[in-house]
């Protein structure tokens, strides 16, 4: 199936989902366009979350992407405790104190909590819901399934991608080492999953059997052209958007 006819665009291009920096009025504009609008939910509420898919609701009856990140535990890492934080500031403070800074206090803000997060973003039953940082887990794809909603993964290197594949997603984005921001990788640390998009995405069209979105350095027509001569059924631009006037983005 054609990626236009999986998610009900008339364009294969999809708005890269920035958290912090998305906005319901970049959203909107994308979708209204023909393409694939996102909004990254990175931090949000359930509270959040339902309000702000109620704004892009208020403004399009296009089809829209909510963006959410699993949790994300690596080999080798565990959750920094109160106490071996202080230790940690501790060591440092020296550093803090020449440079004139405060020491930094234990976050009072902590992550909300995802079940609540995807428990609200299922119920806004979105035209698709996007995941970085790991393969979503069969129940949700399940859920998101049953409402209708299509289920995208985002993948660094093809391991990463056979693995969203076999999890049951709809379609996979191939995010090459050019993409902005930070690296979505799950399989293993991020300066190990540095393949650029010119030899992942070709890869990973001939790995899995669901579209394939490119994303990566992609910022005009070039950009486009050559993803879908390596392959691609679309195309996810990001930092491109950021110097819109719908951008989040602060005005330098």
């Amino acid at each position: 199936m054609r990626f236009e006819e999986l998610v009900g665009v008339e364009l294969p291009l999809v708005l890269g989902p920035f958290g912090g920096l998305s906005s319901v009025e970049l959203t909107t504009a994308v979708s209204a366009a023909g393409g694939l609008g996102s909004f990254g939910l990175y931090g949000f509420t359930a509270d959040r979350i339902r309000a702000t898919a109620a704004a892009l609701r208020s403004r399009t009856d296009r089809p829209f992407a909510l963006n959410l990140w699993l949790p994300l535990e690596l080999p080798g890492e565990h959750p920094v405790e109160r106490e071996e934080y202080a230790r940690y500031v501790e060591a440092l403070g020296a550093l803090f104190d020449a440079a004139g800074a405060e020491r930094p206090a234990w976050p009072i803000a902590l992550p909300p909590s995802f079940d609540e997060q995807i428990e609200a973003a299922l119920a806004a039953a979105p035209a698709v819901l996007s995941f970085i940082f790991g393969v979503p887990p069969a129940e949700i794809v399940e859920a998101a399934h049953d409402r209708g909603i299509v289920v995208i993964g985002t993948a660094t290197t093809v391991a990463e991608a056979r693995a969203l594949a076999s999890g049951g997603v709809d379609a996979v984005v191939a995010s090459g080492s050019e993409s902005a921001g930070h690296r979505p990788s799950f399989l293993a640390p991020a300066e190990d999953s540095l393949v650029g998009g010119l030899a992942l995405v070709p890869q990973v069209v001939d790995t899995v059997e669901v579209p394939v979105i490119a994303a990566g350095g992609i910022a005009d027509r070039r950009g486009v052209a050559a993803a879908f001569a390596l392959g691609a059924d679309a195309v996810q631009v990001g930092t491109a958007f950021l110097a819109t006037r719908q951008s989040a983005a602060p005005e330098a």
